[in-house]
């Protein structure tokens, strides 16, 4: 469980994550057992991106995001897909962790095209503008919730998670 003392230690790993070239990083993917993948700015915007026109549900105002298919991040680490997606690894999570300690849960099945056609969105851009201050470095944007919480803005992480118990012993 998170508590208030560790709040410190999480807004410092988030910001403190730097890409292999020592360039601070805009967003990091991490997986228990694995090396942490970090982004640039520059590396994230040559990302493949998409654009979508969507009503915000916080001001109720539409915008046009633009940004990285979280799909596309979630597979460049690794993560199955398609008909690899079955079994244990349906047990997978993954978070999205704001530079504030805000953190937001998705199963993994929900960044797949046979589960949910929907986009889920790390956008870099609001409007043809960067992603403002109050919200960068990345916002989430996450079309067809029916409540806001989870567009989380100031997004600098995504960890993936499982949710698998370990057998217990005889």
């Amino acid at each position: 469980m998170l508590r208030l003392r560790h709040l410190p230690l999480l807004l410092l790993a988030c910001t403190a994550a730097r890409a292999a070239d020592g360039t601070p990083a805009l967003l990091t993917i991490s997986r228990a057992g694995l090396p942490a993948l970090a982004y640039t700015a520059a590396e994230f915007a040559a990302l493949p991106h998409v654009e979508l026109t969507l009503v915000n549900p916080h001001d109720q105002k539409e915008h046009r995001y633009a940004g990285v298919n979280v799909r596309e991040l979630l597979t460049r680490a690794g993560l199955p897909f398609g008909e690899k997606l079955r079994g244990p690894a349906l047990q997978f999570g993954v978070v999205a962790r704001a530079k504030d300690g805000y953190g937001v849960l998705f199963a993994l099945a929900e960044f797949d095209e046979a589960f949910s056609s929907r986009t889920l969105l790390l956008a870099d851009r609001i409007d043809g503008q960067p992603v403002p201050d109050s919200a960068a470095p990345l916002q989430l944007v996450v079309p067809g919730d029916k409540k806001a919480a989870r567009w989380a803005r100031m997004v600098a992480s995504l960890e993936i998670i499982s949710t698998a118990t370990p057998p217990a012993k005889p």
